[in-house]
């Protein structure tokens, strides 16, 4: 996972002075990786003991450690994104408009590949292909992803369901077994009825997964498998227009992942439900 982008994305959860680090750090990268932890502190006018404690903060176990990651990532580092993904204003012609939105989803694709674990992954892909029953749970845009995992899901003939009323999630919730899976989805991390649905699900035994922005939140608290996309600035509501592409990119990695894993059955029931939606098509 790149360091870079893992500070990034915890930006808004440090304190005033991790954030006086951060800023130094990510204007500076690289320059850091040659320094101690002490000249950084002195740099900076902080102190050693919290140059230390940000690196713990996103994810290391020391500042050394921090620094051979920040040094790995120099050859991918991007100087000049910030200039190219820059917001859509009022102003900008309808060519300005499409190439930005263009630009912020694969940018948002890209940085949420960067956050992906492998094996957290499989985790899922094994949890998922392996479930008797497969809850999703998200709401308002996080909700119509859930809705295409379901359509993905029932054509390889798994048992996904999705309820669009709170209280039917609920209820569903409080049905689950140790058998099952349920599935929360939320940019944010933080929309109450994923979180509660999730919970009552964990409760009654469900292996739970969840898919939100990178770093602790309620709802991936409450996950047996968290699975983060990248955070996205909100320019006009290109942020939760990204953030979904995002998500819908998560969704097909973990579906093809459940399809090469069940290769020997799946293609057949793909090609049958393929055969029906194609005979309610009009023939010319």
């Amino acid at each position: 996972m790149s360091s870079i982008l893992r500070i990034k994305n915890l930006l808004n959860e440090l304190t005033d002075i991790e954030k006086v680090i951060a800023d130094f750090i990510l204007e500076n990268q690289d320059e850091v990786y040659n320094l101690t932890a002490n000249e950084l502190a002195e740099i900076t006018n902080t102190s050693p003991a919290s140059v230390i404690r940000f690196s713990k903060k996103v994810g290391y176990s020391g500042f050394q450690e921090l620094k051979i990651a920040l040094a790995k990532d120099i050859p991918n580092y991007e100087i000049d994104e910030n200039s190219i993904y820059e917001a859509i204003t009022i102003h900008d012609s309808t060519m300005d408009i499409m190439n930005k939105v263009a630009m912020e989803n694969m940018k948002a694709i890209k940085d949420t590949l960067k956050l992906l674990d492998e094996k957290t992954i499989n985790e899922a892909v094994d949890a998922i292909s392996n479930a008797k029953r497969i809850n999703l749970y998200g709401v308002g845009v996080s909700s119509l992803v859930a809705l295409d995992f379901q359509y993905k899901l029932v054509r390889i003939n798994k048992d996904a369901n999705i309820h669009m009323d709170h209280h039917l999630q609920l209820v569903s919730a409080s049905n689950m077994s140790e058998k099952d899976v349920a599935i929360g989805i939320s940019h944010s991390g933080k929309t109450i009825e994923t979180y509660k649905a999730l919970e009552i699900s964990r409760k009654r035994g469900a292996k739970t997964i969840s898919i939100t922005k990178y770093g602790d939140n309620p709802v991936s608290k409450v996950a047996d498998i968290k699975i983060f996309t990248t955070e996205v600035e909100k320019h006009l509501r290109m942020g939760a227009v990204a953030s979904r592409i995002a998500q819908l990119t998560i969704i097909d990695i973990l579906f093809m992942n459940i399809v090469k894993k069940n290769f020997n059955i799946i293609p057949e029931y793909i090609q049958e439900t393929g055969k029906i939606i194609e005979n309610l098509r009009i023939k010319e």
